[in-house]
């Protein structure tokens, strides 16, 4: 089978969506299929008149060949209007741009109305979680479920030092709520932590911005570390060397990074925001409303408190992580979907 992936160009690599999508691509390359990645030019998920220009040029020109197509939901704004060429192609619908919170109401507008059209014009539409799956559901007859995969990955060591460290995962953007994780990490002056935040600050510099400000005005900039967009090497030495795993995010589709930490025995202290409802394990996870950076405090102060309960939940998280799906399960998985009916 020879697959073609459609994925937005300005997005960069470490972005939870091209993560997913050129793992799965590897993973189905593993299987034997051919794949290529093409990225659709121009500004997503609003798209401009070069990512119109780039998804209609692209689209001529692949939907007439034998390859299946899988259009990233994030560039797939930029195909709006472009009719019967979209019947042959996947939407890989990690969630619909229409439900983030906090979003401008008359963006919120556009963006529905384009779903509208677009999800039901589609062959088929593989989402992250069952969360994604019920928010489209009315648009879909066709709507399947396709969890992200997790590596093939030994146990995180933690730190090994006096100081607990901490990590969160993601794009420095508002939905992520770094902003709660600051606030909330500034009620525990008495404990000994320090923070790595891990995430591009290129997609939103303002935002990027008012974070490094908002760690000075805390008084605990010298504890957080902005690490920026992280790969390869240096990131697996972030997981390895992780005590806990943190995170103030508004809305996530799945919670890739959620799920990776459970995969390698991290203890979690997250908001019910951080990952859909089926990827944080009551057992070895410290759970809160999303904007509340009071109950994250007293979660997290719980947790860097005692080593013994850090250890519990490391072992309750490894033992969860077990039951996650590889990428080659996953692999396996969407080549059944792709080729049914």
């Amino acid at each position: 089978m020879r697959v073609t992936f459609l994925v937005p160009g300005n997005f960069p690599p470490t972005t939870g969506a091209i993560v997913y999508d050129n793992r799965l691509a590897g993973a189905l390359r593993d299987l034997g299929h051919e794949t290529t990645i093409i990225p659709i030019a121009g500004q997503h998920p609003l798209p401009d008149d070069a990512a119109r220009a780039s998804a209609a040029a692209v689209l001529a020109e692949h939907s007439g060949g034998d390859a299946l197509i899988i259009i990233d939901g994030f560039c797939l704004y930029a195909f709006d209007g472009l009719g019967a060429g979209l019947g042959r192609a996947i939407g890989l619908v990690h969630h619909p741009i229409s439900g983030e919170p906090n979003l401008p109401d008359a963006e919120r507008t556009v963006f529905a109305a384009a779903e509208a059209r677009l999800i039901p014009s589609l062959r088929r539409v593989l989402v992250p979680s069952a969360d994604v799956a019920a928010r489209i559901a009315t648009l879909h007859a066709c709507v399947d479920v396709l969890a992200p995969g997790m590596p093939d990955v030994g146990r995180s060591a933690g730190s090994g030092g006096p100081s607990c460290h901490l990590i969160a995962v993601g794009s420095l953007i508002p939905r992520k709520g770094h902003d709660v994780v600051l606030r909330a990490l500034a009620g525990l002056p008495d404990l000994d932590w320090r923070l790595t935040l891990i995430g591009d600050g290129g997609i939103d510099p303002v935002h990027a911005t008012t974070l490094y400000a908002l760690a000075e005005s805390l008084g605990i900039a010298a504890r957080v570390t902005f690490a920026g967009s992280c790969g390869g090497d240096e990131m697996e030495n972030f997981w390895r060397s992780a005590d806990i795993f943190v995170s103030g995010s508004d809305h996530e589709g799945y919670g890739m990074a959620v799920a990776e930490a459970v995969r390698r025995g991290i203890p979690l202290a997250v908001t019910t925001g951080a990952a859909a409802t089926d990827v944080i394990p009551a057992t070895c996870s410290a759970v809160v409303p999303p904007r509340d950076y009071v109950q994250l405090t007293k979660a997290l102060r719980r947790l860097v408190f005692s080593t013994p309960l850090r250890r519990a939940l490391s072992d309750a998280a490894w033992d969860a992580g077990r039951a996650l799906p590889t990428w080659q399960d996953q692999a396996n998985r969407f080549v059944d979907l792709a080729t049914s009916d």
